[in-house]
């Protein structure tokens, strides 16, 4: 699911958020979004994110899909 020049960061994340599959791309821009949002050690590799820059026990790893998933309710809560 890689982000387009004329893609919103909402139609990407809900784009994400319905995928299984993410690439290089979608790696950086999730790690850059989600140290603008408040998770500054953030570190996304192969799909996998670490909000605090390694898995922990408050903070396991997760895919990246379900992170946009989770991303994307909360966006939707809001409008």
């Amino acid at each position: 699911m890689t982000a387009t020049k004329d893609q919103t960061v909402i139609d990407w994340i809900k784009g994400l958020s319905t995928s299984s599959q993410s690439d290089k791309m979608d790696s950086k821009l999730m790690q850059a979004l989600l140290r603008r949002i408040g998770y500054p050690k953030a570190v996304v590799v192969s799909g996998i994110v670490y909000l605090e820059g390694h898995g922990t026990l408050n903070a396991p790893p997760q895919s990246i899909n379900k992170i946009a998933k989770t991303i994307y309710e909360a966006i939707k809560d809001v409008k």
